[in-house]
């Protein structure tokens, strides 16, 4: 089964977000930069977005940074 997300490092706010495994550029949600994916630092790779928002949601939460 191909990787449908991607987990990784915002460039400006260092958070921790998830994109279309496809997507060229994703804007921060927190901080509003633009993140070049095929440069960002990829974390991991989930099937689908519920997956990639558990494993986002993890590491925010070995971070102390909950998702609220």
């Amino acid at each position: 089964m191909p990787v449908g997300y991607i987990v990784f490092v915002c460039s400006g706010c260092g958070r921790f977000l998830i994109a279309k495994a496809e997507q060229k550029t994703k804007q921060c949600n927190y901080c509003g930069t633009s993140v070049a994916l095929w440069k960002a630092k990829k974390v991991a790779a989930a099937n689908s977005a519920r997956e990639a928002l558990r494993i986002a949601q993890d590491f925010k939460m070995k971070q102390g940074k909950v998702m609220k």
